[in-house]
């Protein structure tokens, strides 16, 4: 950006709107994505903003897109920076549009069990608000007091409950969406309508290139009556697996569907003997509901040889069910690196996956964990996390991108998604076009009507 652009913009928005703070430049050049921990270690910001600004309203983010698509400036929009993919990073420079100040709760409707928010507000913060209403959003990703309900539209994400309440597409009920050029879209606020496709679903999951959410209306639930909890221990992970899908498949629908394979076992259970893949189950509703909806999931699981031991390990996890410290920890270490990627396929599929994507990986990390966290009728989830150490934090950076490299290319060699909540983002960029074959055409195409001007988180995503 020029001197000239950069007076232009402080003009049209305020001072107080527009920073160029080296330590606030510095602080948007990095999200969670690990190799960005890399980077930051070693003063590193390859991807760094030239200017950051801080809208408070819809008019805000209105006059500063018409004025950069009008410039050919480009706009990245950042919400808690909590992506794990490079997403909010300004790969070609120019404006981070940090959304953090637009926070406010707009309205809770408890005819309509509905709460509208701005894009800015903090997941926890939010769910705070709701359960001294006796209300739940039921949207529940580790991420939570760490990202924005403007970031999980941004990303598609989904949370820990999925398998019962449904990710952030089957949650959100409508938002206020600014376009590139200026022009401010307030999408229908209703239960459901047949009046052509659901443009909603061009920014759910577009990662900021479409446009920037800036207001969300998403649906709530009153809070469970009961909880109940189930461990079920399996002697093979196949075993496992045909439980959770026979579960999904049977219509039942369980708020906590984990399956830990043998070697995440130990960290699941936090018992080092634990070396058996294992199940978390978790039902909720009336004490009638979640009493006969866990007697079921259990007899399922007995069926496919799986022995209850008790629900103390869920209820701990529960508990603890936030914390990535563990993986920061080593991501914070001098060569240390740690990595999770997470795919989804059908359950066709899915073992085969499983044992073909490990065997690749195994050899470039210390320890490979897996789990499946996110079912459906036709297929799951796929989660896997490495750690690991090099000599330094160049060669970790460089073991990173290997072992995306690597995982990318199984998947999609063995038929699946190649991300299931954590989105594209810089890291798997090259790898998307592959996945949509001539659907990526498609993608980029719309984009380009949509953001003419090209002007929206440039470098990423298409």
């Amino acid at each position: 950006m020029t001197n000239d652009q950069i007076e232009q913009l402080t003009t049209l928005l305020g001072s107080d709107r527009v920073s160029r703070d080296p330590d606030a430049l510095t602080a948007h050049s990095y999200d969670a994505w690990p190799v960005a921990a890399k980077w930051r270690r070693q003063n590193k910001a390859p991807l760094q903003p030239e200017a950051i600004v801080t809208p408070t309203s819809v008019d805000d983010v209105s006059r500063l897109l018409a004025w950069a698509s009008a410039h050919n400036v480009p706009v990245t929009p950042w919400g808690a920076g909590s992506a794990v993919t490079g997403a909010p990073l300004a790969a070609q420079g120019g404006v981070s549009l940090d959304l953090g100040g637009m926070d406010k709760t707009i309205a809770l409707n408890r005819i309509n069990h509905t709460v509208r928010v701005e894009a800015g507000k903090m997941g926890h913060h939010l769910e705070a608000e709701l359960y001294a209403a006796g209300l739940t959003l039921n949207h529940s990703p580790q991420s939570l007091d760490r990202s924005t309900v403007g970031g999980w539209l941004a990303t598609r994400a989904t949370g820990q409950f999925s398998s019962r309440w449904g990710s952030i597409e089957n949650l959100c009920v409508s938002f206020t969406v600014v376009l590139p050029d200026g022009r401010i879209i307030e999408m229908p606020d209703t239960p459901r309508s047949a009046t052509g496709p659901d443009l909603r679903h061009l920014f759910i999951g577009s990662e900021g290139t479409m446009g920037v959410i800036v207001d969300v209306t998403m649906r709530v639930f009153e809070l469970a009556e009961q909880r109940l909890y189930e461990t079920v221990v399996f002697d093979r992970l196949t075993d496992g697996i045909d439980a959770i899908r026979r579960i999904m498949q049977h219509g039942l629908r369980p708020f906590v569907l984990r399956l830990y394979d043998e070697d995440e076992a130990p960290h699941a259970m936090k018992n080092a003997s634990s070396r058996q893949p294992v199940l978390f189950l978790g039902c909720e509703g009336t004490s009638a509901m979640a009493t006969t909806e866990m007697n079921a999931c259990v007899e399922v699981c007995s069926a496919a040889n799986g022995t209850p031991v008790g629900g103390a390990a869920v209820e701990a996890w529960m508990e603890r069910r936030f914390d990535f410290s563990a993986v920061e920890n080593v991501l914070d270490r001098p060569g240390g690196f740690a990595e999770t990627i997470e795919i989804a396929s059908g359950w066709d599929k899915i073992g085969q996956l499983y044992q073909d994507m490990k065997a690749a990986l195994v050899p470039l990390a210390d320890e490979v964990l897996g789990h499946f966290s996110h079912a459906y009728t036709h297929g799951t989830s796929l989660y896997l996390i490495l750690i690991g150490a090099c000599e330094d934090d160049d060669a970790a950076e460089q073991r990173l991108l290997e072992i995306s490299d690597v995982a990318m290319e199984r998947c999609l060699a063995g038929g699946g998604a190649i991300s299931h909540h954590h989105g594209i983002g810089y890291v798997r960029r090259q790898y998307l076009k592959p996945y949509l074959g001539e659907v990526h055409d498609l993608l980029c195409n719309v984009r380009s009507v949509v953001d003419s001007a090209g002007i929206m988180n440039p470098g990423k995503f298409v």
